[in-house]
């Protein structure tokens, strides 16, 4: 595990996405203290409208199969929630992706290897476990969105406070369908998944870190 720092403010500085996991499972009860601390997340007139679920050991190699082989064959599924982005951040996006194959070296004429990192994903960056965090179908809207973004931020804390890394995926949702059967349940509009757990020691990708906006190109005093 990392050192967690005890300054809160330093904790959130901190956080970075983690690209290759150690095969460390987490305990049972750190899981339940990182949801424990979680679950305090401020929501709209207390809604919580957000559920989690935890897959590890054979659900969740077997939802790796099923995304991994949509992926190789190139299937494509009807996402359950907007994923195109509006163009400024999109450019946004494409930054980030150039300045992560440079630190993996991985040419822009490179297929294979970038098809290569694009499958990680689908490994969930081989973490042990993984929450899926999901809103139910028919109360879904901005609202309950708002609220499962500030669980997400928690969530992803609670899990740094414990010494553990964490990543934010939104690209495998776009195989809805992988998710339904993993969970066995239909009417979920599914929002993130987090894979988490030790990062692998000496992982060079685990060294990238994203740039950030400065306060200047998001902060007004009006």
């Amino acid at each position: 595990m990392v050192e967690c720092p005890s300054n809160f403010l330093e904790l959130m500085k901190q956080r970075s996405s983690c690209r290759d996991f150690d095969r460390h499972e987490v305990s049972e009860t750190e899981v339940k203290e990182i949801l424990e601390a979680a679950k305090f997340a401020p929501s709209g007139k207390n809604t919580q409208p957000w559920k989690v679920f935890l897959l590890q050991g054979e659900s969740l190699d077997l939802l790796k199969k099923d995304l991994c082989e949509k992926f190789d064959h190139g299937m494509t599924e009807v996402p359950g929630i907007q994923m195109e982005l509006l163009p400024i951040y999109k450019r946004r996006a494409v930054a980030l992706g150039k300045s992560l194959f440079i630190h993996k070296g991985i040419e822009k004429n490179d297929t294979q290897g970038r098809k290569n990192h694009d499958r990680e994903n689908f490994l969930f960056f081989r973490a042990p476990q993984v929450f899926v965090v999901a809103i139910d179908g028919t109360a879904f809207n901005e609202t309950t969105l708002v609220d499962v973004g500030i669980f997400l931020g928690y969530l992803m804390l609670a899990i740094e406070s414990k010494g553990y890394k964490s990543c934010p995926q939104v690209s495998v949702l776009n195989y809805p369908q992988s998710f339904n059967k993993a969970i066995k349940e239909d009417h979920l509009k599914f929002i993130c998944a987090i894979p988490f757990g030790k990062p692998l020691e000496n992982s060079h990708v685990n060294k990238f870190r994203a740039t950030r906006l400065g306060l200047d190109e998001f902060f007004k005093r009006v």
